[in-house]
């Protein structure tokens, strides 16, 4: 199984794209969630066929999202972890 991850923080997500890139036959990035729209457009652009949103709400109710793989602040971890795993 492949899964579809997303990345929410574009900062250190950069990191993790890359070991997402590394395991395609694991994972396939489906998308980057970022408030900062440049910064978040500009991991998405580094491969083909990743998306962007600065919309955490609709990464959440996406059905096509497998893994939501939180990459912000230390202080934004639990609230946001709370809000997926909600999310189902």
């Amino acid at each position: 199984m492949i899964y579809s991850v997303c990345i929410v923080g574009a900062g250190v997500g950069a990191n993790h794209l890359d070991g997402f890139l590394e395991l395609p036959d694991q994972f396939r990035v489906h998308s980057i969630c970022d408030l900062d729209a440049e910064r978040g457009k500009a991991l998405a652009a580094r491969q083909q066929g990743v998306g962007f949103t600065t919309d955490l709400q609709a990464v959440l109710a996406d059905p096509e999202i497998d893994i939501v793989d939180i990459c912000l602040p230390p202080h934004l971890h639990v609230s946001t972890t709370i809000a997926a795993l909600e999310a189902g």
